[in-house]
């Protein structure tokens, strides 16, 4: 039997790479960042009551809804799970793109290694669109509610906050610099279809996104992350983020810097799992919330 959202949850880590890499970034979020690993404390902080016999009935429902096919739950892991993935080969191949000057074996690889900025905005819209599926499929939404999306980001708080402030900071300021909200429609508009499945969360994902083809999957990608980026504006905006002061949060937690601030994003991505990590615990939160209610 496949484990549970909250068996999940249970087993994901309390200390390593990504956690520092979350706590770090953190610091610059109101309120700081949990990182809940445990099903029954969080059920128990959503309650507001940690009864061991009312934990163990909102810890059977959950499973319940959780096990259900009809229920989005699981698919949003997988959804989070596929971007993951992704992130970690695109990490990899930032990097190859980064020294293939140097290296004549790997020139070739180089030679079909889409520049690093289309790349990362590329890698960035998949996230972001797997973001709002996650969001559709959790609420029972059609994949296309792009405005249902854009009202729910206002309403992010908490753990929630922390980790749009990780998207935010790890895969657009520093990859792409204080001004990557304002290059992203046009960085997207050069990415082509063969560049697009280049990507390993696009073979994961393509299923999944409306439409039908490359053009139609980069037309949504698009939309999803122009509906994202109006909110991701103004929260900038709100806590004062920058690449700077993301790289110094980091240093806080992983150790001093020394390279570039998009060198740091591909270090990031090829060796942090931070996209499932939070992933995880957001569906958990939105699973206990509703089996909560549902006692």
């Amino acid at each position: 039997m496949s484990p549970t959202v909250l068996d999940r949850l249970d087993r994901l880590p309390r200390r390593g790479l990504t956690v520092l890499a979350l706590r770090g970034i953190a610091t610059l979020v109101p309120g700081g960042w949990s990182n809940p690993t445990n099903a029954d404390a969080l059920i128990a902080e959503v309650l507001g009551d940690d009864d061991p016999s009312l934990v163990r009935q909102v810890r059977a429902r959950a499973d319940l809804l959780s096990r259900a096919r009809h229920e989005g739950y699981g698919r949003a892991l997988s959804l989070y799970d596929a971007v993951n993935r992704s992130q970690r080969a695109s990490g990899g191949l930032r990097v190859l793109a980064n020294v293939t000057a140097g290296l004549p074996l790997l020139k070739r690889i180089g030679s079909i290694t889409p520049p690093s900025d289309r790349l990362q905005a590329a890698d960035l819209s998949l996230k972001v669109g797997a973001e709002l599926l996650a969001f559709t499929q959790v609420n029972g939404l059609p994949g296309d509610s792009f405005g249902d999306f854009t009202a729910a980001l206002a309403d992010y708080a908490g753990d929630a906050r922390v980790r749009m402030a990780a998207l935010i900071c790890f895969d657009a300021l520093l990859p792409l610099g204080n001004q990557a909200l304002e290059r992203l429609d046009g960085l997207l508009g050069q990415v082509s279809g063969g560049e697009l499945r280049q990507l390993p969360a696009y073979g994961r994902l393509s299923g999944l996104l409306p439409g039908r083809g490359d053009q139609a999957h980069l037309g949504f990608l698009r939309r999803g992350v122009e509906s994202w980026a109006g909110w991701a504006g103004g929260f900038i905006g709100q806590l004062g983020l920058t690449g700077q002061r993301a790289v110094q949060a980091l240093e806080g937690t992983l150790g001093p810097w020394q390279g570039r601030m998009e060198g740091l994003a591909a270090f990031l991505d090829a060796f942090t799992d931070t996209y499932a990590h939070t992933g995880v615990q957001a569906v958990a939160r939105r699973l206990v919330e509703r089996a909560v209610a549902e006692i």
